[in-house]
């Protein structure tokens, strides 16, 4: 006869706080309204994320934060909240027209300094701080090897990946030398893809051992800069895996990010609203395969219907078990450990104006 005790099914309330763990969402608007709040009512999201569609100027963008991290608080008894961006300089820049502007990687890479690196990147952790983010979705620690390469080009710092290592680092320690969390992008490496992942699935047939002598090594440097956060790529790697794309991958993943490379901090899958992931798997799919991978927070961007999908998938999986106790708490723990240092996330008068 088996002792073996029946695995709990939680209450909705709590598969649906759950399954928002797992998740950053993006929304239409520059204000707080009735639509935001039915929006964390439902999901009950870890973090938002906030594009140009969203920043007007620097007082609009404080005020809708503030709103967002009271509502929050509000809602999910003091819980703190992730408040991205994706702020790296030059083209990748979603501030407003009323704050500073940065050069891009590949300028700085050019130069080569990693002081200078440092010192920008504390400048633009102190600007999106005071603005009330707490989550920067940079550096970009992809290599500058496809001068076709129409996502990555002038975002990376450079094509050596000893070069590149030592400015990602330097760039992380500014970021989170300011109380912002950093996130080293895109695992493991997107720059020499001629493909764009936002509009189709690109693959890179490279071996595992020129990943291994080169692409790997910024990321392994932001790893031991214990950068808090890594991004997964929607790109193929048939060395890996040649039916999935990194995200979606548990080689990638699990194997190769979070055990070899002992990677301790919260993967995050890109956005799951890009035609890589979204033009060929079903949400529901995609999202489990996610999670299965090994990734902690899941990306949707856009305020589409995928965003209730991905939810309910993560919800459904949670109740049935699908996404397993341990597994479940191994990925909450990362998070709330993230969540922690971003609490600490200070506003300074005056900086970044």
């Amino acid at each position: 006869m088996s002792h073996e005790q029946p695995r709990r099914i939680p209450p909705a309330a709590d598969a649906r706080q759950g399954a928002g763990r797992l998740l950053t969402v993006g929304f239409d608007g520059t204000r707080y309204d009735r639509r935001i709040a039915r929006m964390f009512d439902e999901l009950a999201p870890a973090g938002v994320i906030l594009f140009s569609r969203n920043i007007e100027s620097a007082d609009q963008t404080r005020r809708l934060i503030a709103d967002l991290k009271k509502l929050n608080e509000d809602r999910y008894a003091g819980r703190p909240l992730f408040v991205a961006v994706d702020q790296e300089g030059g083209r990748v820049a979603r501030l407003s027209a009323d704050q500073p502007k940065w050069p891009t990687a590949r300028s700085l890479g050019a130069d080569g300094s990693a002081e200078q690196v440092e010192e920008i990147h504390r400048q633009i952790g102190r600007t999106v701080r005071n603005l009330g983010f707490n989550v920067d979705f940079a550096p970009v620690l992809d290599l500058d090897t496809n001068p076709d390469s129409p996502v990555i080009g002038d975002r990376s710092f450079s094509a050596d990946p000893e070069k590149a290592a030592r400015l990602g680092r330097a760039a992380i320690r500014g970021l989170q030398g300011e109380g912002v969390l950093a996130c080293g992008k895109h695992f493991p490496g997107h720059g020499d893809t001629r493909l764009d992942s936002h509009l189709d699935l690109p693959e890179d047939t490279r071996p595992a051992g020129r990943f291994r002598d080169a692409e790997l090594v910024p990321f392994i440097a932001a790893i031991e800069e214990e950068v808090a956060m890594i991004m997964t790529a929607h790109v193929i790697y048939p060395a890996f895996d040649p039916k999935r794309p990194g995200t979606l991958s548990p080689y990638v993943v699990t194997d190769l990010l979070r055990h070899e490379l002992r990677f301790n901090g919260v993967i995050v899958g890109d956005d799951m609203d890009m035609k890589a992931i979204a033009g060929r798997w079903g949400d529901a799919e995609a999202t489990l395969m996610a999670v299965e991978a090994g990734c902690d927070q899941l990306l949707v961007c856009h305020e589409t219907p995928r965003r209730e999908v991905v939810h309910r998938a993560l919800m459904e999986a949670i109740e049935s078990g699908a996404i397993g106790d341990v597994r479940f708490a191994a990925s909450s723990a990362r998070i709330d450990a993230a969540l922690a240092m971003a609490a600490h996330c200070r506003m300074d008068e005056g900086v970044g104006a």
